[in-house]
């Protein structure tokens, strides 16, 4: 899987006595760590549109990225109207292999897909304005359900999307027949309407949003440390419906005791997306897993678990010496990604 990312966000220059605007941005593709760069050719197409309900076409390109590019610089100018409203987006995506779609992600284990990038809005018409340092991403889980959710485009892993959330959210999109195959103890557990779920390590909260908004009836509580609250914050709001009090954040940090809200409180299912790539925290992790099992014995345990370093067996130890064990698996080969899905519990 890789993602467009803005490198440097789009910016408007423009002269005071011209109605000549130009707006420039800098992107790149890369996988979720950005430890790679897409290494294929892709033609993109970049647009820069009104932020209006009309969404009007200011100005297009077609850039091309090919192997062995680290950036590409993208360059939009327009002739600017006294009608022309101040707010525009600009959005990049690949023509071909787009993984826009939830329901299609699945994918052969050479076959890579690329993550569509829009900007916040910014006034295109005034110099110097540019875009906040976010990208939103717009995933389509099924017909007339739409998740809108927002990372950072600077380096602070924790407020970025990955492949074990998006393998989660693909899950749950195909559901009741996914490619990957079903895991059955989840059948009737995702059937119940009073169904209470936390997610732990929820970074972007792309999950437990996601399951959410296909399951409104659900109670959904993201949790992660208190650096992800703005992001988290801002994507709760980005996907705000009626039933929105069912699902809400807090900060809980795992290496201390469990707040109130959480120890009075009983769960049926918890998620775990890309929370074992820092060994560091591992026994942390598992201290959590093991007093939210004591307090809600049949919990059930959804993990994501994209495998980076043989050292990340040490979560499967030391959980299966607390009596945490894996139950069913699925492998996802998710566009160039192997996500394992683990159902697990006492």
């Amino acid at each position: 899987m890789h993602f467009i990312r803005f490198l440097k966000v789009p910016t408007t220059t423009s002269k005071p006595t011209s109605n000549i605007i130009t707006v420039s941005t800098l992107i790149t593709i890369s996988t979720d760590l950005s430890e790679a760069f897409y290494n294929g050719n892709a033609t993109l197409r970049a647009t820069l549109r009104t932020d209006t309900a009309s969404r009007q076409l200011l100005a297009f390109k077609t850039a091309t990225w090919t192997p062995g590019l680290r950036n590409l610089s993208i360059q939009f100018t327009f002739t600017a109207s006294k009608d022309t409203p101040s707010n525009g987006i600009v959005c990049v995506s690949a023509t071909e292999n787009r993984a826009d779609d939830m329901r299609t992600l699945f994918a052969g284990p050479s076959e890579s897909r690329i993550l569509s990038a829009w900007s916040t809005p910014f006034d295109v018409l005034q110099n110097g304005s540019k875009a906040e340092a976010f990208v939103e991403r717009k995933l389509q889980l099924s017909a007339g359900n739409m998740v809108r959710i927002w990372e950072e485009t600077r380096e602070d892993i924790a407020r970025h999307i990955w492949p074990g959330g998006l393998a989660m959210t693909s899950y749950f999109s195909t559901l009741p027949t996914p490619a990957t195959g079903t895991l059955s103890s989840l059948n009737s557990l995702l059937s119940n309407p009073s169904l209470r779920v936390l997610e732990l390590g929820a970074g972007c909260g792309l999950a437990g949003i996601v399951l959410h908004t296909l399951l409104p009836s659900t109670t959904v509580t993201l949790t992660d440390l208190p650096i992800t609250t703005e992001i988290t914050s801002k994507n709760l709001t980005s996907n705000s419906t009626d039933n929105n009090s069912s699902i809400s954040y807090h900060p809980l940090d795992w290496a201390s005791p469990l707040p109130e809200w959480c120890a009075s409180t009983t769960y049926d299912l918890i998620l775990v997306a890309d929370c074992t790539y820092n060994t560091a925290s591992i026994p942390y992790l598992v201290g959590v897993l093991d007093e939210l099992c004591k307090l809600s014995p049949e919990v059930v345990i959804l993990l994501a678990h994209k495998v980076r370093h043989n050292s990340e067996e040490m979560f499967f130890e030391m959980a299966g010496e607390k009596g945490i064990s894996k139950k069913e698996s699925v492998v996802f080969e998710m566009a160039g990604d192997r996500v394992d899905l683990y159902v697990m519990g006492r």
